[in-house]
């Protein structure tokens, strides 16, 4: 914390200051050692675990509230305070926290099509132009012939992001009222995977 002297304020001389100690001092000196006993305790109690779901999903861009799925994690790993991370380990997914209300997921879904239209020539799809990984069986053609034509949804995917992270207060998740964490899909149908990684104590 950094503090300025106003105005006329009479102010400490420098050798009486830098002749301070710290260690001297007992407010500092006793801040500084609860710190350090609270990170220990913290540190030592500390969990981490990391799970996987799939979650299959439908044509197109759709979406899917997976906070049940969140709240079984977080309940089987029984932590009272701490957070959960929440990533989706696909480029053309996101994941995001908002209303789970039918008619607004509908508005999402052809929102984002207008925002990022799949049929605008993206350079991303000129699968002619591009070459798959060196060992693909059957070479470029064979990739070629399986790639999709999907920049649309590698962009939207950046728009929205690919993870959240929920703190956890008493055993619960901390949302709001109407608040869910939920899966995009912006390339469906696919199988997806996302990652819920719960830390605390």
């Amino acid at each position: 914390m950094s503090c300025k002297a106003a105005s006329g304020t009479a102010m400490m001389a420098p050798n009486s200051i830098s002749s301070m100690s710290n260690l001297h001092h007992p407010i500092l000196f006793t801040r500084r050692h609860q710190r350090r006993k609270i990170q220990t305790r913290t540190s030592a109690a500390m969990k981490i675990q990391y799970h996987e779901i799939k979650v299959e999903t439908l044509n197109g861009v759709s979406l899917f509230d997976i906070t049940p799925h969140i709240k079984e994690k977080l309940h089987e790993a029984g932590l009272s305070n701490g957070f959960v991370n929440v990533l989706s380990r696909h480029t053309t997914t996101s994941v995001t926290i908002n209303e789970n209300e039918e008619r607004l997921m509908d508005d999402v879904r052809q929102f984002l099509v207008k925002l990022a239209p799949p049929d605008y020539p993206y350079l991303h799809n000129d699968l002619h132009l591009r070459d798959g990984p060196e060992d693909w069986p059957g070479g470029n053609e064979a990739w070629r012939a399986q790639e999709p034509v999907n920049a649309h949804s590698h962009i939207l995917s950046m728009l929205l992001g690919n993870s959240e992270s929920i703190p956890v207060s008493d055993g619960k998740l901390v949302l709001g009222t109407w608040q869910s964490c939920m899966l995009v899909e912006l390339d469906g149908p696919r199988t997806r995977t996302v990652g819920i990684q719960v830390v605390g104590e």
